[in-house]
């Protein structure tokens, strides 16, 4: 996903480059429809590329919220095969379990679009949640990646600290990568540099999303540098989680 939307942008910025100078190699005594096509490219209104970058911004952050909620719905999943039995389930998870399976169940009659709900799925699965039974379970992964509601700091720290991953930001802190994005020293900084970028990336995007009364312009550099940062965070994130799993 992520890779498709540098595509876009990388080919935004090139139609943007080749507009003002297409004219000077065209061959205007041909005829047919691909010179028509040039003629009407050339004549289109011209309109600042940051009104694209804008869209595309919007869907990078939406796109980095959907990697949230599968890494939360895997945790989850990998929680469940390692208890051999519900009641080996923390205390903690499986409070959560019951509590966002009936969050997540008390939205039916207003679903959100961007969530497929299994009802019946749910519903098996919470009753093989109860202590003392012996059989296979399996809980509602689904309830917890629905609580993702957004990409800023707190909500991923929540999201996280559901499925018991909890102080994380100074182990992808570590990661090298996400170093080279921030230029940053140390795992601590590099953990509060992430933490403030990721912050402003959820407020450009709710800017961008709702309509915002300021005015928010996203420049080519602004949209690299995110998509740069994206991919960085994501992969850390990712370590983090399958480094705290792995106790």
């Amino acid at each position: 996903m992520i890779e498709e939307i540098e595509l876009d942008l990388d080919f935004i910025v090139l139609a943007t480059q080749l507009k003002p100078r297409l004219g000077s190699i065209v061959q205007w005594q041909a005829r047919g429809e691909t010179l028509d096509l040039v003629k009407r490219f050339i004549s289109a209104e011209p309109t600042r590329p940051e009104t694209v970058y804008g869209p595309l911004f919007v869907r990078l952050v939406a796109a980095f919220e959907r990697f949230v909620r599968e890494l939360v719905s895997w945790a989850v999943e990998e929680r469940t095969i390692a208890a051999r039995t519900y009641d080996q389930v923390s205390a903690t998870l499986a409070r959560r379990n019951l509590v966002l399976t009936g969050r997540l169940l008390s939205t039916l009659e207003s679903p959100r679009d961007y969530l497929v709900i299994d009802v019946e799925l749910l519903l098996n699965n919470l009753v093989s949640c109860r202590q003392g039974y012996t059989g296979a379970f399996r809980l509602n992964a689904t309830a917890f990646s629905a609580a993702v509601a957004g990409v800023s700091p707190e909500h991923v720290e929540k999201a996280l600290e559901n499925v018991g991953v909890a102080d994380w930001w100074d182990t992808i802190g570590e990661n090298q990568a996400l170093v080279g994005v921030l230029g940053t020293k140390g795992p601590r900084a590099t953990g509060i540099r992430s933490r403030d970028v990721l912050k402003e990336l959820s407020r450009f995007r709710n800017q961008l999303a709702h309509g915002g009364d300021a005015a928010v312009l996203v420049t080519e550099s602004q949209l690299r540098d995110a998509i740069g940062f994206v991919s960085a965070f994501s992969e850390a994130l990712n370590s983090a989680v399958l480094q705290e799993l792995a106790h």
